[in-house]
């Protein structure tokens, strides 16, 4: 067994694709010092397979060598979760993150030529050369100076006086962590899509939509609209008059959606951690595909 061990609960009988995890992880020895920061500055550079690291080391946001061509690298960010070797790349499930060019887009794969930087027109991940990979561009012109990492795994990109420009928790991918929400209103549209495959970094046939009318409805092959013919199952909270419906996983485990006066009710209760064992735990949820 590796150093640390997955329990996945499905959300009922009806729903077996989204699943809340409890992660038991035992923590693996930094990789070397060269290849960590603290975070990425303007004029500063990182390169594959660099990275950088949340204040206690717990979260890693940079460059992870994709399983099938260690060549190839996928812009994430992942928590500690190995086997203890310490310079072994994070397994497929500690990718709680990745860039992609939209919710349903491609996912940009990088090359040990490729550069991340933050450039007048934002952050910015390049061939080494002149094509664009993948950029978080600049809101109104306003110059971003440092990427830092936070303990929750929320990757900022900050301007000069502190102000958030972007954050990684505003575009979803697979993954919520804890304190972190889905609306209609956010990038993505309310939109969390699985993976291919485990160690597949690209949109799967699987998904949770929060929509306007505010119903959380999971969708078998669905990239764009609200289909009703492709949904097997939803929360039926949808009214004609009121939306603004919120899914969020908190810091207890609870994964929980909120309509528009307040109440609340559960989609998937938390994993009861004397289950897992002890040692630190890390929780998320995520949409996820049926093996």
């Amino acid at each position: 067994m590796p150093a640390a061990a997955l329990l996945c609960f499905a959300l009922r009988r009806l729903v077996p694709f989204l699943a809340a995890v409890l992660a038991l992880v035992q923590h693996a020895g930094l990789l070397p010092a060269a290849e960590a920061q603290a975070n990425l500055t303007a004029g500063a550079t990182l390169t594959p397979p660099g990275y950088i690291t949340s204040p206690s080391g717990d979260f890693r946001f940079g460059f992870r060598a994709l399983d099938p061509d260690p060549t190839k690298f996928l812009l994430a960010t992942w928590f500690r979760f190995g086997d203890g070797s310490g310079d072994s790349p994070p397994q497929p499930q500690s990718v709680v993150w990745f860039a992609k060019q939209s919710s349903t887009g491609s996912t940009p794969v990088a090359t040990p030529q490729s550069v991340l930087s933050i450039t007048a027109d934002g952050l910015v991940l390049s061939d080494g050369g002149t094509q664009v990979l993948w950029r978080v561009p600049t809101p109104n012109m306003v110059p971003g100076t440092v990427l830092t990492l936070l303990d929750s795994g929320n990757l900022l990109f900050l301007d000069d006086s502190g102000k958030v420009l972007w954050e990684s928790f505003s575009y979803p991918t697979d993954t919520l962590l804890p304190s972190q929400s889905l609306a209609p209103s956010t990038p993505t549209d309310g939109k969390l899509f699985s993976k291919r495959a485990d160690a597949e970094f690209t949109t799967g046939r699987f998904s949770l939509a929060v929509q306007n009318d505010g119903n959380v409805v999971l969708y078998l092959d669905l990239l764009t609209g609200n289909n009703a013919d492709h949904a097997y199952w939803a929360s039926q909270s949808n009214s004609p008059n009121v939306s603004n419906t919120t899914v969020t996983f908190d810091d207890q485990g609870r994964l929980n959606y909120t309509l528009h006066d307040g109440t609340v009710h559960s989609l998937i209760s938390p994993v009861v951690r004397s289950t897992v064992g002890d040692g630190e735990h890390f929780q998320f949820a995520r949409m996820d595909l049926l093996d």
